[in-house]
């Protein structure tokens, strides 16, 4: 190989191994407030096929207002409750109602007329189950936070 070709290969791997690190990540920024306390639980309604899930989030800055949180391929806009204090942001996922009857044959062709499940959309962060982001805006720019490690309350069943 010609010495131009060795030095024109280092370059393009030099600069793809230094721009490999450049995306951003979420965790690492600053951020004017810290998650004390963040939490989950899954909920069912009374009617058949209502269910879902609460997540409350407690942050120590009182300034700031949360705005929507992604969690678990799902998202919503946080509530927060000012009669608390701290204050208590809280959103409520519900879980389409996938309740169908399908028919299911050896045949294909027996199978026509069955509709596809509801696939919840895919939100545009990779997070693993115990994970959330949380959406604000601070000096006029929407920012995110990953909350890790939510904890899960059993619900509690009173009849």
């Amino acid at each position: 190989m010609s010495k131009f070709t060795v030095i024109f290969s280092s370059v393009i791997i030099l600069l793809t191994c230094t721009f490999c690190s450049a995306t951003k990540d979420i965790s690492k920024e600053n951020h004017p407030f810290k998650v004390t306390k963040a939490t989950y639980n899954t909920w069912v309604g009374g009617q058949p096929g209502v269910k879902g899930i609460n997540i409350s989030i407690i942050i120590d800055n009182p300034e700031i207002q949360l705005d929507t949180v992604f969690f678990r391929n799902m998202k919503t806009k946080l509530k927060s409750n000012k009669n608390t204090e701290p204050i208590v942001f809280i959103g409520t996922f519900i879980y389409p109602n996938t309740k169908n009857d399908y028919v299911l044959h050896k045949n294909a062709e027996k199978e026509y007329g069955n509709t596809p499940p509801n696939i919840l959309k895919n939100i545009p962060f990779e997070i693993q189950e115990d994970e959330a982001i949380v959406s604000y805006i601070f000096k006029g720019k929407i920012r995110y936070y990953k909350v890790e490690k939510l904890k899960e309350i059993k619900s509690v069943i009173m009849y």
